[in-house]
Parts: C-alpha cells; structure tokens; sequence
C-alpha cells in the first residue's frame, strides 16, 4: 500500500471517527489535531531542508469542514450557556424588583394611612407649623398663638410701645377654615411633603375690643419732643441759625387711628413713621441761610418795649418779614403788631376779680364813667408812630409804649407797681364797702389804715349815688374848694384826693355823726366825706395813681 492509500486511510477513519463523536469532540481534540498539523507542516519543512523526495502532506477540505463545523458547535453551546445565564439573572431581578415595589408600596400605604389623621409634614397655616399635626391641635397651636399675639408700635428715638392681646380681649375661631384645609389636604402625596413647604392663610376674621384697644391707646404716651422749625436767634453777637427739630411727640389722634386701622388690617408690627403720624420742620437751616445774612448786616439790631412787669421784644428779623418785594416796610404790619400789643396789655375799661376784706372775690366793673378811672389804654396811634422811628434808625433800643394822655393831662397809666399779668390793682389800694361805709387802705398786702366813719353820696338820689367801680388817686390837693357843676353849691375842704374827672374823691367835711345807715337818706353829692384828722391821716399816706375799689 502506498503513502497515498496508507493517508486515505487514515484520513477515513478519522473521518468516521469525528463523524461518529462530532458532538463529543473537544479542546483537546482540536488542539491534538492543530498540533498534528503542525508537526506534518514541520515534517514537510525538515524533508525539504533534506530533500527528502517524499510528496506534501495537508488537510483535505472534508477534514477541514469537520474542524470549523466542531469549532461552530462549540461557539453555539457557549453562546447558550450566556443566554441562560442572562435569563436567570433577568429572573433573578425581576423577583428582587418585584419585591422591592411590593416593600416600596407597603411603606407608601402605610405612609399614607399614618398620615391621615393629619396635616402632611411641612404645613404651616398663618405661618404656624401644623405638620403631622390633627385639626383639634392644628386650632389649639393657632389659638395659642393667637393668644401670645402683641400690638408693638415704634417710632422715633427708639418710641416703643407693646399692648398684648389679652388687654384688648383679642381672639379668633379658625376651626371651620381648619377643617375646610384638612379636607382638601391630598395625604397620597405624602412623600412629596418631606421635599416640599406648604402654606395656607385662614380667612378667619379676628374678635377684639376697639373700645378697650382705643381706650389703651388713648392713654399711650406718644414721645416727648415737639417737632421745631429752624429758626433764626438774635444773640449777643448778632442772629444765627438754631437749628430744626424733627421730634418724637407723634399727634396722638393719627396715631391712635393709624394703630387702630392697622390692627384691622391684621398688621401688628406698626411703624408710626409709616403712618406719618409725625410732623415735619416746616423750615430747615438750609431755607434761612441767605436771611442770615442780611440780617446780620441791615436787620441786626432789637428793639425792646417795656410793660412795666414784662417786656416784649421787636427783633430786625420780624421787622424784616413786614418788608415788601419793593424793599419797602409794610406799616399796616407795624399797626397790627401794636393792635397785638394792646389787646394784650390793656386794662382800661376791663372786668376785673377782686378779693374783698370781708365779702371774699367779687367782680368789679370799670364804673359809670368813662374818664378818669383806672387802668393801661394805649395810645397805638403814637406807639406805631415811635416803632417805624426806632425801626428806621435801625438800633437796638429800649422804649415804652405812648398811652392815652387827656386834655387835662390825666394819662391811662395806672399804678406801676400793681401791674402783673393776673391783674392790674396789686397789693396797695384803698378798699371801700359802700354798704357796709367802711374803709381800708392797704400797703404792699397789709392794712395801714381803717375806718367805718365816712359817709358816702345819697343812695336815695340816683344822681348823688356814689358810682361803684375802680378808679385811682388822680389828683391830691389841701385848702381846696369845691363847686357844684351846676353852681349850686360851693365847700372847702383843707384835703381832698380826687377819683374822678367828675370830682368824686375823698376830702374832710364836718358832720355829726359819720357811718352807719347815714348815706341812705343824707348822703353826699357822691364824694366820701371823711372826719379831718382820718383824711389827713390817709392823705399823708397814699400815692397818686393808687388804685381805688368802691362796691356795694
């Protein structure tokens, strides 16, 4: 048998041997048949080197088909064995995932079951947190702090006021908004409750005494310090600038109706600022700063009247508003200045309270006449003609207003040293009761002389009657005679001190009997008759101009 035979051979069996265990064959086998390969590829190499004349030896395609049909099978069993291995995975993950969803699902029921009987977690109602809480104790947290509200009001220079709720009885019932809330809460989205704030407002509408809350607010003290305008000063070195005020008293009214009306609103942290319950400098110091200084170079001087017990003082800077966009001064502005004046000071011809000696306060009118009685009347004519002087010269001076001065030369100035702002008699005057025809003279408050002998005029005759009111010592004069105004009767007198222009006054007359009921029936033509020796007593001791009281 030759190569060939002897190879077809083996190459049959082989053939049969691989057809019989294609299934079987494995690694090994192909790796065998690989290495035999390769030792005949080598065996042809060496028989080349050697020139072994023998024929080459290779696999036929038979062999070859066996080889990648094995190699195919072996990739296919493989290939199922991974397939199966991802479906027992795909098994093993669906079972662990369908466990974890019916986990997932379990907590989120339950969740949501724990969560029914509430608020969801992170709610809050009126900015009070109610999470997890029920309605019973979502309204008792409100009513709580409801109950723990306070009204704090501030203001300028660190103004704080607080007023809790309970002194104005202040309350509310939320319930039935509660329970609206509770019944739209949607507990299934519990979960996004914990990721995520939830707010609600009540529309309850609070319940509280205005009454009290006016009446606490009534009693607040709004600040201290009234708001000033700044204003210009004559000083000792000419006028400056003092400066404005921006104070803190707030107007008690706005504040109390601003508070109020912000209450109503629900607003409890309330700025009076806000409110503008202050007020505001009407001029500032930038406004005056030209003013300053014209007038510390033409208005810089005062100019000061004297009232006997007080003074008032005309600064350039007032005169300087009277002055018209022509430069010119507004006299009816200098007029209505002394107007000012007189109503103020002005006593002539005014009602007046008096404390009797024995009959306690009573009210004196001026009397029936209308000259020569007592009191300040100003003569504003002569005073705005003395001001435009002084005003014109432009210095600081000291004068005293012009007065009514009469014919007879009787001036409307009465007695210096009474002249207060309460009242214009003082503490020295002579005090007669008609009724009673009794007499005082006082000095500086205490009784220097007092007398029940006089006489007064004829109470029957209306045209004798001694005329009550106050009057003053006009004249003081000794060997005096008198002389009716119709002529009818003459009388000397050796003192006599006239009250009046009429010439009513008190003087010496000799008589039998002084006092008593005398002066009903046998009175004087008006005058008060006195014995000699007291009207030289009382006229060594009274003053001229000193105030005379006459009352029945």
């Amino acid at each position: 048998m030759d190569k060939t035979e002897i190879l077809t051979e083996e190459q049959s069996e082989n053939q049969s041997e691989a057809e019989a265990n294609a299934e079987d064959v494995t690694d090994t086998e192909i790796s065998e048949k690989t290495a035999e390969k390769e030792d005949i590829a080598e065996n042809d190499t060496k028989a080349q080197d050697n020139e072994v004349s023998e024929d080459d030896y290779s696999f036929d395609s038979e062999t070859m088909s066996l080889i990648s049909s094995a190699i195919a099978q072996k990739k296919e069993k493989a290939e199922e064995e991974r397939k199966e291995q991802r479906r027992k995975k795909l098994r093993i993950i669906a079972i662990s995932s369908g466990a974890v969803i019916i986990v997932l699902l379990a907590i989120y029921i339950g969740g949501w079951a724990a969560t029914m009987g509430g608020f969801l977690p992170n709610t809050y109602i009126n900015g009070i947190y109610v999470g997890k809480m029920s309605i019973d104790e979502a309204c008792t947290a409100l009513e709580d702090e409801c109950s723990s509200v306070n009204i704090t009001v501030t203001g300028r220079n660190g103004f704080e006021q607080v007023i809790t709720a309970q002194e104005f009885d202040y309350s509310y019932d939320v319930r039935r908004e509660v329970q609206e809330l509770f019944r739209n809460v949607n507990h299934a989205a519990w979960i996004a409750s914990y990721f995520s704030d939830t707010f609600y407002e009540t529309e309850a509408v609070p319940t509280y005494s205005e009454d009290k809350l006016k009446s606490l607010l009534k009693t607040v003290s709004w600040g201290s310090v009234e708001t000033e305008d700044a204003q210009l000063i004559h000083g000792d070195s000419g006028y400056y600038i003092s400066d404005e005020v921006y104070g803190d008293k707030a107007d008690s009214d706005k504040a109390v109706e601003y508070v109020l009306s912000q209450v109503k609103q629900g607003n409890f942290d309330i700025d009076l600022e806000a409110g503008e319950c202050y007020s505001e400098p009407q001029v500032v110091a930038a406004d005056l700063t030209e003013r300053l200084e014209l007038l510390n170079t033409q208005f810089n001087y005062v100019i000061t009247i004297d009232f006997d017990y007080t003074k008032e003082v005309l600064s350039g800077s007032r005169v300087y508003e009277w002055m018209t966009d022509g430069g010119e001064l507004d006299k009816s502005q200098v007029e209505d200045y002394v107007g000012y004046l007189a109503d103020k000071y002005d006593t002539f011809m005014t009602v007046r309270k008096f404390n009797t000696t024995n009959r306690g306060t009573i009210t004196i009118n001026q009397g029936r006449y209308s000259t020569g009685q007592y009191g300040w009347w100003m003569d504003q004519e002569k005073t705005v003609n003395k001001l435009l002087e002084c005003i014109e010269e432009g210095k600081s001076t000291d004068i005293e207003p012009e007065y009514v001065v009469l014919d007879t030369g009787y001036t409307y100035k009465g007695f210096e040293s009474a002249r207060f702002a309460d009242g214009d008699i003082g503490n020295t005057y002579i005090e007669v009761d008609l009724s009673a025809q009794h007499m005082w003279y006082y000095e500086d408050g205490e009784i220097k002389f007092e007398t029940d002998q006089i006489v007064s005029g004829k109470a029957s005759d209306p045209k004798r009657k001694t005329p009550e009111g106050i009057y003053s010592v006009y004249t003081k004069e000794t060997g005096y005679t008198m002389v009716a105004a119709d002529g009818s009767y003459t009388s000397y007198c050796s003192y006599f001190m006239r009250i009046s222009f009429e010439g009513i006054g008190f003087h010496d007359l000799s008589r039998s009997a002084y006092g008593g009921n005398i002066y009903l029936t046998n009175g004087s033509h008006g005058c008060i008759n006195m014995k000699y020796d007291e009207v030289k007593q009382l006229y060594e001791m009274v003053e001229r101009g000193t105030p005379v009281i006459l009352y029945y």
